[in-house]
């Protein structure tokens, strides 16, 4: 939640309300604590396919955002899936299946 002083008290009726969905930019957060001086190189993560259509959906509204948490250096690296998709070594499917 985003606090905002001005609103302190007001009520935010729809007239009052504006909102910027072309300004927005979704962010799906990927992590890890290996070393990577070359971020996102060498980065292994699990993605889903709902992930994959945002990114067709949304173009360069959706990103995917590589972060390493290492002690030898944090780095991190922004794409787009286009990005993405050129850097993209191997890719499998895997289904998880509940019965």
């Amino acid at each position: 939640m985003i606090y905002v002083p001005e609103m302190v008290g007001k009520i935010a009726d729809p007239g009052f309300i504006q909102t910027y969905l072309e300004d927005i930019i979704l962010v799906e957060l990927k992590t890890t604590k290996k070393y990577l001086p070359q971020n996102s190189k060498g980065f292994f993560f699990g993605a889903t396919e709902n992930e994959f259509n945002f990114g067709k959906i949304f173009g360069c509204r959706y990103r995917f955002c590589f972060v390493s948490l290492n002690e030898k250096g944090s780095s991190y690296a922004f794409l787009t899936l286009k990005e993405l998709e050129e850097r993209i070594k191997n890719r499998r499917i895997q289904y998880q299946i509940n019965l």
